[in-house]
């Protein structure tokens, strides 16, 4: 019994398919975090977050860090720490050096992060633990200068690569969304408060895009949003069910056999992407939207990427066709 389990457990984390979904996934946080740092610097807040008093409010760890200790503490130094990290996301996004670069990004941003603890985001930590996981993987197997290089040297990369990081990163996107539920405890969130949760975070001025007036023009559909919210969030771990009933589809089972029925699994990614889209669009939370959609490739099945790069491909081929 212990032997099979044993083989199962291997077997499931050493199974092989394309790189597409961690090629994706590395391109998507490399944009994201890039077009994060350019923001920054285009509000002028590079030296104000992390440089150190009274130029900015960085320098707020416990101890040393260590490009204090290397370099000083200064605006100079806030200011080649983004250009360090402006240059580690943009090679890891095209794929140069994809590794060392990749490890550059995460020690920066986590050096960043030490500099100003108020300024850290959660999507930022998530991000460098996404970012180390990639740095392991196959990410810049294709779509890469990595890629074109080692073609060039006649060592290009196998076809199929190890499925362990989409997997993992997998994973961890279901516990960001499972967690984030538990952490959810205030009353606003429950019928206790109403849900009025998304109404009130629509209704702040320091966090809607918009004037709250029409917020309660459209009561109830705030409150119908926080449920779902809560639902889906809490609703997370049976993801991974819903993706074994589709990989197992041959076997019996009336829940099995329900659940793929109505594609519960690409209910859940459609109500996820609707969520982050939302909050793109009506509340200012900086790139956690974008950050958390970074990650959807990982939720897709090997094949149906497969499948949407062969149609994306005949679609191209055919618009290619018709201008010559």
């Amino acid at each position: 019994m212990i032997r099979t389990l044993a083989r199962a457990w291997v077997e499931l984390w050493d199974r092989r398919e394309p790189a597409t979904a961690q090629v994706l996934v590395r391109i998507f946080v490399g944009l994201c975090v890039l077009g994060d740092l350019i923001v920054v610097d285009r509000l002028g807040l590079v030296e104000g977050l992390w440089a150190p008093p009274p130029t900015g409010m960085g320098h707020g760890a416990v101890g040393e860090p260590w490009s204090v200790r290397w370099f000083g503490a200064s605006a100079d130094t806030a200011r080649l720490l983004w250009w360090l990290a402006v240059g580690a996301s943009g090679a890891f996004t095209i794929g140069l050096g994809t590794r060392l670069a990749g490890v550059v990004l995460v020690l920066v941003s986590a050096q960043l992060g030490a500099l100003a603890p108020d300024g850290d985001r959660g999507i930022d930590a998530a991000l460098r633990v996404v970012t180390l996981v990639l740095v392991f993987s196959s990410c810049h197997a294709r779509w890469s200068i990595d890629a074109v290089v080692r073609r060039r040297l006649g060592r290009p990369f196998p076809a199929l690569v190890p499925a362990w990081p989409r997997r993992l990163l997998f994973a961890q996107v279901v516990w960001i969304y499972f967690s984030g539920g538990h952490n959810k405890m205030e009353p606003e969130w429950s019928p206790v408060g109403g849900f009025a949760a998304l109404a009130n975070a629509l209704s702040d001025p320091h966090f809607a895009r918009f004037s709250s007036d029409w917020v309660a023009s459209v009561f109830p559909l705030p409150a119908v949003a926080t449920a779902l919210t809560m639902l889906f969030e809490w609703g997370a771990p049976l993801l991974l069910l819903l993706v074994w009933f589709e990989t197992t589809a041959d076997r019996p089972g009336r829940a099995r056999r329900w659940c793929n029925r109505l594609r519960l699994r690409w209910v859940w990614i459609a109500i996820g992407v609707g969520f982050h889209l939302g909050i793109a669009v009506f509340l200012r939370l900086g790139i956690f939207p974008w950050g958390m959609l970074a990650l959807y490739p990982v939720l897709l099945r090997a094949d149906e990427l497969v499948r949407a790069e062969a149609w994306l491909a005949a679609k191209v081929g055919r618009l290619e066709h018709k201008e010559i």
